[in-house]
Order: C-alpha cells, then structure tokens, then sequence
C-alpha cells in the first residue's frame, strides 16, 4: 500500500469561527452599525437610516435585519446588558403602568380646590403626571389669580397594556360548523 500525497491547503475560506469570536464580529460593519443605532430609540427604520442603509428601503431593511437571527442575537443580549446595567425589570414597568392606571387627580388639590405646589403632592402623584401649565391671570397688569392643567400619563393605555399582560383581552375566535342532517345521522350510527 503506498502513501498518500499530501494535500493541499483549501483556498476557500474556513466557515468555522474562532474560538472566542464574538457575535458582534459575525455582523457586517453596517449591521453592527444598525444593531447600536437600533438601541437609541428603537425605531428601525431610523435606525437603519443612520447605519447608512438607503432611506427609501430603510423599513424593508430593518424588518430583514430585525428577523436577522445574528442581528436578533446581537440586539436582544445588548437590551438585557442595558436592562440588566439600569436594573429595571418587568416588575418594575408592571408596577409603574398600575400606578399611572389608579392615579386620582384630586390628589393633585388641597380642600379648597387650589393646586398643591409639586414638593407637596405625593411621590405616586408627581410619577404619574406629563406635564404641568400654569398661566397667570392679569388684567390691567395686576394679577387676579392662576389657571393650572395638570395632564396625567394616559390613564386608558395603562390599563390596555396591563390588561394585554394579564392576557384580559385576547381575541377570541370563533368557528362555526355546520354538518349536513344526513352527516350527523351517519355518525350516531
């Protein structure tokens, strides 16, 4: 039995990664590109748009991308990292969306009507108010008194997104069937 001549070194590239190479490196520069600028805000066609991906296809591309299993895998453990680095937890989001849902803005007034300075109001209260506007009323230059708005957090789509986690609202199907007399008869017998 002879030998057997040695073989040549493959010209085409090894498919196997290094041990140790991370999933970041698996990307494209632009796709680790979309993948950081994805974690701004969210958006993705944004986000495809600043990576450098062309602005007519950006909402096409950043689906392709989002559905991308390296991508995916890149942006889901960079959003755990940050979730994991502010320490925030789904409790936490729960816990807030129940505050902003049982808020009452009469928390917002002492007994005579008149709006409490914010360092009074209590902490839930202040968590669960947007924005605050406060106008002062004059007439001939002298003041004759204030009007405040205070607009809380949007009490209905709180309650939606509990109610979506609580499962309260899933939408049901129904299916109708309809069996021929004679298909019925035959199945009891």
């Amino acid at each position: 039995m002879g030998s057997t001549p040695p073989r040549k070194p493959s010209s085409r590239p090894s498919r196997k990664k290094p041990a140790g190479e991370s999933r970041a490196q698996a990307l494209t520069p632009k796709q680790e590109r979309f993948a950081q600028e994805y974690l701004v805000d969210l958006n993705g066609k944004q986000a495809a748009m600043r990576a450098g991906y062309s602005e007519r296809g950006a909402e096409v591309t950043a689906s392709k991308l989002l559905t991308n299993p390296k991508v995916r895998a890149v942006v889901d453990a960079a959003k755990a990292a940050r979730a994991e680095r502010v320490e925030v937890k789904a409790d936490d989001v729960l816990r807030e969306l129940l505050l902003i849902a049982r808020t009452d803005i009469g928390d917002a007034f002492n007994q005579d009507g008149a709006l409490l300075p914010l360092k009074e109001m209590p902490a839930h209260l202040r968590r669960a108010i947007s924005s605050i506007e406060v106008e002062q009323l004059a007439v001939d230059g002298a003041a004759i008194g204030t009007v405040a708005k205070v607009k809380l957090w949007d009490k209905p789509k709180s309650l939606e997104l509990l109610g979506k986690h609580l499962r309260l609202f899933v939408d049901k199907v129904e299916a109708v069937v309809q069996h021929q007399h004679e298909d019925a008869l035959g199945a009891l017998e």
